[in-house]
């Protein structure tokens, strides 16, 4: 473990330059971890260096929806101009707690899917969800998955210590939370939640398939809509060969066929419905 104290963010930005490879951002929730993302992402680019962001913050997810792990690989200072996820996976709850192996194997199949397509620096933006055991766990379940070279713990006071005296083997930077970072109300982020999820389905329409079509799941298990119908709006995935292809939500059953909201065209290519536990 090698700490750098007494860094801002020139000095951080310098240091990934010079070490290019995956790096961690951890911090409470409103530390200022997307506003540093943001910042890093837009400078990489500035440098004609691309860069791999796996957003993994499934509660105020910034490049993808809420419940979802996205990744999107920015290669050009334009491709900040549309921030949004390229590729998710459904995680189907907004409490990491309550997924914590999901999120951590779901973080790492997006890094190792971004150094497949060659490109050297990922940053991983992760929840707020640093203290106690469930914490603790996660962080140091996501770090021991992905061995990332640099991690930038964003700390009020000692909130991180716990997690970051157990790490080695990276290079561990220390910040303050930016002046710039808001703080956001429950009421804030619950309206953050539904207009991210009102751009998504802004152009959805209803669409009809057979149920005999689709493998279904309830957060991974198998399930079935016919035996146990889902709340109606519930968030789901619709699945291509077990990955995530659009979100929808249940609109209710027609006979033997099953009605879902989506983006999505068609489902002609989606062999697997995976239900969440998030009603809209």
């Amino acid at each position: 473990m090698e700490t750098l104290p007494g860094e801002g963010w020139e000095a951080l930005l310098k240091d990934l330059i010079q070490h290019e490879g995956t790096a961690i951002l951890m911090g409470e929730s409103d530390a200022g971890k997307s506003t540093l993302g943001r910042f890093l992402i837009s400078e990489f680019l500035e440098r004609k260096r691309p860069v791999c962001f796996v957003d993994a913050d499934i509660g105020q997810s910034s490049l993808g929806v809420p419940g979802t792990i996205a990744k999107k690989i920015f290669r050009r200072p334009a491709a900040l101009r549309d921030f949004s996820a390229r590729q998710m996976l459904f995680a189907g709850v907004m409490n990491p707690a309550r997924r914590i192996g999901f999120m951590i194997d779901g973080t790492k199949a997006m890094v190792e899917d971004c150094k497949k397509r060659g490109v050297r620096m990922v940053l991983i933006d992760t929840t707020g969800l640093v203290r106690g055991g469930l914490g603790k766990a996660l962080k140091l379940g996501k770090i021991r998955a992905v061995k990332p070279r640099h991690l930038i713990a964003i700390e009020k006071k000692d909130e991180l210590e716990h997690i970051l005296r157990e790490v080695r083997g990276a290079r561990i930077h220390r910040l303050r939370p930016s002046p710039l970072a808001k703080k956001r109300s429950p009421a804030m982020r619950a309206e953050y939640r539904e207009r991210k999820f009102r751009e998504y389905f802004s152009r959805a329409h209803i669409l009809y398939a057979p149920v005999s079509r689709f493998e279904f799941s309830h957060l991974g298990e198998p399930f079935s809509p016919e035996e146990a119908p889902p709340r109606r709006g519930t968030l789901l995935a619709l699945n291509q060969n077990g990955r995530t292809a659009a979100l929808g939500t249940f609109t209710g059953m027609a006979g033997d066929k099953i009605a879902v909201k989506t983006p999505l065209r068609s489902l002609e290519k989606i062999n697997g419905i995976n239900f969440g536990d998030m009603p809209l």
